[in-house]
């Protein structure tokens, strides 16, 4: 006994010599930082305090969207965006009010928004262009119900906000994988009655993790500096997966009753296309089985799904496909992916020619497939 209990004080010094550097070093760099400014370090809130930019409104029914009938520059990283929004908060011109215009709503977030382009050289309003080319004599509009931020969840609620007040033929919807399955996570802290406190930590706030982190400055200090490692792994957890698959399943199903052709455009990561960082590469791989989950969900559910990670990658063997030092596509980008969906989007959208039945939000068009 004598000598079993003297080998666990052996152990036991050896486990506070380990330790106690280690905390005092926490605790002179926690008082050093607090003795450095009254204020710890802040994070990122949903759009800016700087009138110089354009605000996204909160909203209880989506969240979050652009004021309506306003032009400014969206703060969007280091390729300002200038955005004219129509009576209802969207990008673009104002939707037409007549029932004979054939009209197709895109959903998503940062990429149909179309980040860091011009309106016209975004992929909404390019599918725009084609279809008219491919169908002079009918009249075609696409919508662009893209939002920055925007959780595959929202796309469902941006559904309703556009069917409640015009008739809708079809829907392109982008599931991106490099955000949407943890800003999924995110968004139902918030869902279905708290949408307009919306908050972009990545953890939830209330947990006893954030708190401690929050308690102190050092902590909060490494949790900032690791901020882009996180959210890339937190990404990619099941937890997160399952809650994406939910919202594109509620939506395919939302789509289904409403007789509205749908279509997924899988949208990869940046650094699947181009080099990056060797952590963010490591991460192709659980990407890569994600997208295959995503594909296999939507072949279950008989939804035609574009991936458009080769589509990127030939254009970006030939020309940058992205923004310099941003994850968003360039015009290049957005002109390849405008052409690769069109023929999709046809397949499953049997256009025909405009009929004089009058319809209205109320009523969507069922379609024959």
């Amino acid at each position: 006994m004598p000598a079993r209990s003297t080998r666990r004080r052996r152990i036991f010094g050896r486990f506070l010599l380990l330790v106690l550097p280690l905390v005092l070093a926490f605790a002179v760099a926690e008082t050093a930082l607090r003795l450095a400014g009254d204020q710890a370090p802040g994070r990122t809130s949903l759009g800016t305090d700087d009138s110089r930019w354009l605000q996204l409104d909160k909203s209880d029914q989506l969240g979050w969207i652009f004021p309506p009938d306003t032009t400014g520059y969206y703060r969007s990283g280091g390729h300002p965006t200038l955005v004219t929004t129509n009576p209802w908060g969207l990008r673009g011109p104002a939707v037409a009010a007549d029932s004979l215009t054939r009209k197709v709503l895109v959903l998503g977030d940062s990429y149909a928004f179309g980040w860091g382009v011009p309106d016209e050289k975004g992929f909404v309003r390019r599918l725009e262009a084609a279809l008219r080319q491919e169908f002079p004599a009918v009249p075609i509009e696409c919508i662009n119900g893209g939002v920055p931020g925007y959780a595959i969840y929202q796309q469902t609620l941006m559904l309703d906000y556009v069917r409640r007040r015009t008739p809708i033929d079809a829907v392109v919807a982008t599931i991106s994988l490099a955000n949407d399955p943890v800003d999924d996570l995110r968004i139902r802290r918030f869902a279905p009655d708290h949408l307009a406190e919306f908050r972009y930590d990545l953890r939830d706030p209330s947990s006893a993790t954030a708190r401690i982190i929050a308690a102190s400055r050092l902590l909060t200090l490494l949790d900032l500096r690791t901020t882009s490692l996180q959210f890339s792994l937190t990404n990619t957890n099941r937890e997160c997966q399952t809650l994406a698959c939910e919202s594109m399943t509620q939506l395919a199903k939302v789509c289904r009753e409403a007789g509205l052709p749908l279509v997924w455009l899988i949208v990869p990561r940046a650094q699947e296309i181009r080099s990056g960082p060797v952590w963010r590469g490591v991460l192709n791989g659980a990407t890569d089985r994600m997208r295959t989950h995503f594909r296999e969900l939507a072949a279950d559910l008989k939804v035609p799904c574009l991936d458009l990670k080769p589509v990127l990658a030939k254009t970006q063997a030939k020309q940058d496909a992205y923004l310099a030092a941003d994850a968003h596509w360039n015009e290049a980008g957005h002109r390849a992916v405008a052409a690769a969906v069109l023929p999709v989007l046809l397949k499953s959208w049997p256009l025909q020619q405009p009929d004089d039945q009058i319809r209205s939000p109320a009523e969507p068009i069922n379609h024959q497939r």
